[in-house]
């Protein structure tokens, strides 16, 4: 039912008052009613946690100054109270010294978190001069005019924190005790809970703060100060991995948000007249006696067919899906392996290059994948229907030796299971030309690019999505950089509409000067289709980061080259690197006059520690050196 505050109209303060804290109880997030409340008591929300702006200017302007970053904050303060409920409010605090352009740029318009109100602010000059931000009315920001560089922004607002999920229990937003370009002079955080909420700290790369008793609230308070800007670096995984953070609650949990995303999940996969019609079809082209496996490749089969498009996801229904021939595949094949009576379930799934930080309040975008996990006699098969060119059985690279969390029916126990490590069959892509050079230079070159079946759903998704000029395109630009020069005369693809096939592009085209005369012979210095292997990985002298390389390479090439009349190929050594990040083969033979060379390159997924990035940038480095022998074809 509705509070009402009939209490207010009639000159019950007292009463009113009772009331409004009653719906505060029930929506702590609720910013308007609780401003309100402290209003009535003469003071604003959290004031009693304020720090005053004077106070950390003199406190920076006394210490030794660390000004070597865009801009340094001088106070970045959060002040959050949880309410029995779970919403809550937060108070934040920041004083900003900009030091450079970029930094007043990126100062000079602010915009407020959804819900917030400000409190204050306003531009500090050097010389004592308060500006008032303009008003902003219709963009969406306030603009700090004036700002320069040596100015002081202060800023102060705050922003409702909504309640959860129900059954996943309390848990307040992270604090970062770091921040990308921006040196802290000081970082303070302070939560505050009704006592007996059972308050928890999750503290990552500092140490855990305890939980204190402060009157009929549970508090926990952390601070950092003089941390040092983080500096972004290409290839980094998620900031929380490696960023100091703090984040308090109480309850909820990996258990709690399966237990949420399986409700979620209730009613989507039912089966109506439209799906048991299909279910009869799927059976009938199955045959007699078919099995569960026989009966779920051919479901499978039926799903990719009725459902245009990329299917991922589990919005709608069933039901909705199958009438409109778009949307989430995935729970079109569950119903229809449901009705089939074939043992499956969906699972959300971690994704290997998401947030791999192991929270004590994790939140369900996690577990950003869905596959359905298929319990056959004697073996399980996950089955990832996002794509419809994806083969029976295989699963996105991401979404390999994964944590899945088995989303149950009603009065199943609760399971988490692991995706396989690998697809089974062959993966990775392998390149296949040969070079016809002629007396000038010039070279006609015969190509094949070859992706196998497991790896290639997403390409020929994205091929499909294509007109003929944009794939020409696209494939053109592919090849210009595998041998420089090219010009493309005729492609053609194969294997695109089968799921079940490589993808396979043959081309043919002319190099005008492929290879220069060199000593009554030719020199190619270009290397041939190059891996580029240092471009990719290693793009920073040294790391304080890790790096993550979110895909595994396994890259086969085989090139013959074709010398003209007169002229012999020599093989040159054959080189071999082999260590724990990688390894990379390169043989080479002269065959009836053809100089046929053979590479391989397989590059582990993973996150490579700062510590270990020297030896990926020497075995980088190697791999290159390699590829950059020049191919000479000396007179006979």
């Amino acid at each position: 039912g509705s509070l009402s505050l009939t209490g207010l109209e009639a000159g019950d303060a007292a009463g009113a008052r009772a009331l409004r804290e009653r719906a505060l109880a029930l929506d702590g997030g609720d910013l308007t009613l609780r401003r309100a409340l402290a209003l009535d008591a003469g003071r604003e929300v959290l004031d009693d946690e304020a720090i005053d702006t004077a106070a950390a200017l003199a406190a920076y302007r006394a210490a030794p100054r660390r000004e070597d970053a865009s801009s340094v904050m001088i106070l970045d303060a959060a002040a959050q109270e949880l309410g029995p409920g779970g919403g809550g409010v937060t108070r934040v605090h920041q004083v900003t010294k900009v030091l450079d352009q970029e930094a007043v740029d990126h100062a000079g318009e602010v915009a407020l978190p959804g819900g917030a109100q400000l409190l204050a602010l306003r531009t500090l000059k050097p010389d004592g001069r308060i500006l008032e931000p303009d008003g902003g009315e219709g963009k969406g920001s306030l603009s700090l005019t004036g700002l320069e560089a040596g100015d002081v922004v202060d800023l102060e607002y705050l922003v409702p924190d909504g309640a959860p999920h129900a059954g996943l229990g309390v848990a307040a937003d992270a604090f970062y005790f770091a921040s990308p370009g921006v040196n802290l002079f000081r970082s303070t955080y302070l939560a505050r809970a009704p006592r007996g909420l059972g308050l928890e700290v999750d503290a990552h790369r500092l140490p855990t703060p305890p939980v204190e008793a402060a009157g009929d609230a549970e508090v926990i308070r952390a601070e950092r100060t003089e941390v040092p800007a983080v500096v972004p670096e290409p290839g980094a995984p998620p900031a929380p991995e490696f960023v100091p953070f703090v984040q308090v609650g109480a309850g909820g949990g990996r258990d709690a948000i399966q237990r949420a995303l399986a409700d979620a999940l209730a009613g989507r996969t039912a089966a109506t007249l439209e799906v048991r019609a299909l279910a009869s079809e799927v059976r009938a082209a199955a045959g007699p006696g078919a099995g569960p496996e026989a009966l779920a490749r051919a479901a499978y089969a039926a799903a990719r067919l009725r459902v245009v498009g990329t299917g991922g996801g589990t919005a709608g229904t069933a039901s909705e899906i199958l009438s409109r021939g778009r949307g989430s595949r995935l729970l079109l094949l569950a119903a229809l392996l449901e009705e089939l009576g074939v043992p499956a379930r969906v699972a959300a799934v971690r994704p290997f290059g998401g947030d791999a930080t192991a929270y004590r309040f994790p939140s369900p975008g996690l577990w950003a994948g869905r596959l359905l996990r298929l319990s056959l006699p004697g073996r399980t098969v996950w089955l990832d229907p996002t794509f419809r060119e994806q083969p029976f059985g295989a699963i996105d690279e991401e979404l390999l030796g994964a944590e899945a969390l088995v989303l149950p029916r009603p009065g199943e126990p609760l399971e988490v299971d692991r995706t396989p490590a690998a697809n089974a069959g062959p993966s990775g892509q392998r390149t296949d030309a040969r070079i016809a050079l002629a007396a000038d230079g010039s070279a006609t070159i015969d190509g094949l690019f070859e992706v196998e079946a497991s790896s290639a759903g997403g390409i020929k998704a994205a091929l499909a999505a294509a007109d003929e000029r944009q794939r020409r395109q696209a494939l053109e630009e592919l090849l210009g950089t595998a041998f420089r020069g090219v010009s493309v005369e005729a492609i053609e693809i194969q294997g695109d509409q089968d799921p079940g096939a490589p993808l396979a592009i043959r081309w043919h085209g002319r190099a005008e000067a492929l290879a220069r005369p060199d000593a009554g012979g030719l020199v190619i210095d270009a290397p041939l289709a190059p891996l580029r292997l240092g471009a990719h990985l290693v793009r920073l002298a040294v790391r304080t980061t890790p790096l993550l390389v979110d895909a595994a390479s396994t890259t086969a090439i085989r090139i013959a080259v074709v010398p003209p009349p007169g002229l012999a190929a020599h093989a040159a050594p054959d080189a071999a690197l082999r260590t724990a990040l990688g390894t990379f083969e390169r043989t080479e033979r002269v065959e009836a006059g053809v100089l046929v060379r053979e590479e391989r390159l397989a590059v582990p997924r993973g996150r490579i520690a700062p510590a270990d990035y020297p030896a990926l940038a020497a075995f980088a480095a190697g791999v290159d050196a390699v590829e950059g022998r020049p191919t000479v074809l000396a007179p006979r």
